[in-house]
């Protein structure tokens, strides 16, 4: 057993250590500590200064090339769609702004724009209730619009909205009865997927827009990111159907790899090869970018760009 005597000079030894250091902090090294602390302060200060300062400066250069940018995108895509036909799909939650400013660039580019189609979130609710009920609607659509049996659904709303231009003019590759085509349509918004008139032309171009996601750290649970691969799939049967696709839209460079369409687009390599992204379409380049990879579709190629995971390059030159 430790003698108590050692407990009180272990004790004693610890007080004077303290009253030693108080000593001394108050007396000989309380002014050097002192002169120590000011000075980290200041320069602390000063550094913060010239970061803001180069902040400041930072933001007002990319003010005025975002300026210069929206001045001139009317310019730089003028008459690069002369004579294509783009359907826009709008998916649930896309910005107002987002399909305005694609619209007015796809305009100044000289499309003729069809749509917008808006899609409700059925259309890739992952239920197994809703997933049965796209299922029963596919194989009865399907052979109406001349469609194999176990076409999907996402391959009948491309038919009845897209077309491929004709490889001659007595190619009817794509043709297929007006009446049918209503009919498709009519049942599918009877069953809540669709809404609105059915368009009188079809685009032979897709633009699919896709809401804004902000930035988050946290992990995307399957359940989440399970609707975005059912989107993915339904832009690449789009494709299927369309001389071109590109998905558009604007993801927060911080955002999770699994948290947009973009993102889940990027991941699935079967997509990625055919359909174009752009993940910064509420900027100007990014409008551009939007323009120049439908240029891209029209010659057979894809990328992905902007600014977000898996972005190829910043800017579709077309």
């Amino acid at each position: 057993m430790i003698d108590f005597r050692y407990h009180v000079v272990s004790l004693a030894s610890v007080l004077i250590a303290l009253a030693v250091g108080i000593v001394l902090g108050a007396g000989p090294l309380k002014e050097g500590i002192s002169d120590s602390l000011n000075q980290q302060v200041t320069s602390l200060r000063a550094e913060k200064a010239d970061l803001r300062s180069e902040l400041e400066a930072a933001q007002s250069t990319v003010k005025v090339q975002e300026n210069f940018a929206d001045a001139q995108l009317s310019r730089m895509v003028a008459g690069r769609l002369a004579d294509r036909s783009i359907t826009l799909v709008a998916l649930p939650g896309t910005a107002d702004a987002l399909l305005s400013d694609t619209e007015d660039t796809l305009g100044a580019a000289g499309a003729t724009l069809i749509g917008p189609i808006d899609l409700p979130q059925a259309w890739t609710d992952p239920s197994e209730a809703a997933a049965s009920t796209r299922s029963q609607l596919a194989a009865q659509l399907a052979p109406t619009l001349g469609l194999a049996e176990d076409a999907s659904l996402d391959a009948v709303l491309g038919t009845v909205l897209l077309a491929k231009l004709p490889a001659t003019p007595d190619d009817q590759t794509n043709s297929i009865s007006e009446i049918a085509r209503q009919a498709a349509w009519n049942t599918l918004a009877d069953a809540g997927l669709v809404s609105g008139v059915l368009p009188t032309d079809r685009g032979s171009l897709v633009v699919v827009l896709s809401p804004a996601t902000a930035a988050t750290t946290a992990t995307t649970s399957t359940d989440t990111a399970a609707p975005y691969a059912a989107q993915a799939k339904l832009v690449a049967a789009l494709d299927d159907a369309s001389d071109g696709s590109v998905i558009v839209g604007q993801v927060d460079p911080a955002a999770a790899d699994s948290s947009s369409l973009i993102a889940a687009a990027r991941d699935a390599s079967g997509v990625r090869q055919r359909v174009s992204t752009v993940d910064n379409a509420e900027s100007a380049v990014g409008q551009a970018s939007t323009v120049g990879a439908l240029v891209e579709q029209l010659a057979g190629r894809s990328g992905q760009y902007g600014l977000a995971a898996g972005a190829r390059s910043a800017f579709a030159a077309g």
